[in-house]
């Protein structure tokens, strides 16, 4: 197949390969080799770039698919029209660290749960491992993203024992798992779908940490009888409508980790320091990164909130 494509030194391929997949401009081709060169295909001609064009061969199996989460020993993999899901069974699914494929046909509800085809094993359900904590967990029941791991890892670093966490949406209880696990803390972890509470249920007991109360129930109710020294807010589409909560249930002075799917080019810093206004608080942003891509013209921002209450 015929595409533009450019010459990058096989010393630079990787941090090349990073910027043109943040602009969604890789195409799913082999990639060529030259020398000491590296010839990357792309979707596109791109501005200020020296295009030229070539013949490449398309990607196979484990290739084409490109990313894919893995929960526990279950492969998943974004639906797309043309994959043969049968035969990607045959290359992705060892029987060892990869037992059951599913194929993700997007995320639904209130409780952003995955709706999955199973392809391959008997069920959903499986034991994922993270720094050094088990998590059980449906993910046709439960919604959990294997890629927040090192993000997770990044909240536990910053808790200091003796502080008290609300976890606004717990899911199986990734975040509050592993800050017990490592800390002496007390932790509301709250949801408002029932599976994820038995699962969060059935992990406390399983990593056989303290500190922890499951509770079931809308985080707007549950931020109303709370007072934190930390808050973590992973609803990503649509946390800024719990935000003025979270406030509410910070403490002068507390941190607030939020996380929201925003365009690529966003100023969401301004609408967080006036929604802090509103409710009679100053919202001092600490940090601001972009976690990972999720679309084409969207990404992952997580945010360090520092929360004043004018007393």
């Amino acid at each position: 197949m015929r595409a533009p494509c450019i010459k990058v030194p096989l010393s630079e391929a990787e941090k090349t390969k990073r910027e043109l997949a943040k602009m969604d401009a890789l195409a799913n081709l082999k990639w060529k080799k030259r020398d000491r060169y590296v010839i990357i295909p792309l979707k596109r001609e791109l501005e200020n770039l020296e295009i030229c064009y070539e013949d490449f061969e398309e990607k196979r199996g484990r290739e084409k698919i490109g990313s894919f989460d893995i929960i526990g020993d279950i492969a998943i993999v974004k639906y797309k029209e043309d994959l043969d899901y049968e035969e990607l069974a045959k290359k992705l699914v060892d029987g060892k660290s990869i037992k059951k494929l599913a194929v993700d046909m997007g995320v639904r509800g209130t409780e952003r749960i995955r709706e999955l085809k199973l392809i391959v094993g008997d069920s959903l359900e499986t034991i994922h491992k993270e720094y050094g904590v088990r998590l059980k967990v449906d993910i046709s029941k439960v919604y959990f993203s294997p890629r927040l791991a090192t993000e997770r890892w990044r909240v536990v670093q910053k808790v200091k024992d003796g502080e008290t966490i609300f976890d606004m949406f717990a899911g199986c209880g990734p975040f509050s798992i592993l800050i017990a696990k490592y800390k002496k803390v007390k932790i509301y972890a709250c949801d408002i779908n029932p599976y994820a509470i038995e699962y969060l249920e059935e992990n406390i007991k399983m990593n056989k940490v303290k500190g922890i109360t499951p509770i079931l129930g809308d985080a707007r109710d549950v931020a109303k009888e709370i007072k934190a020294d930390r808050i973590i807010m992973n609803l990503p589409h649509s946390s800024f409508e719990f935000l003025e909560y979270a406030i509410e249930a910070a403490k002068n002075g507390a941190f607030i980790h939020y996380y929201e799917i925003l365009p690529k080019n966003n100023e969401r810093e301004k609408d967080i320091i006036a929604k802090g206004d509103e409710v009679g608080a100053r919202v001092k942003i600490l940090e601001k990164r972009r976690v990972h891509a999720y679309s084409p013209s969207k990404d992952m921002f997580a945010f360090l909130l520092q929360i004043f209450k004018f007393i």
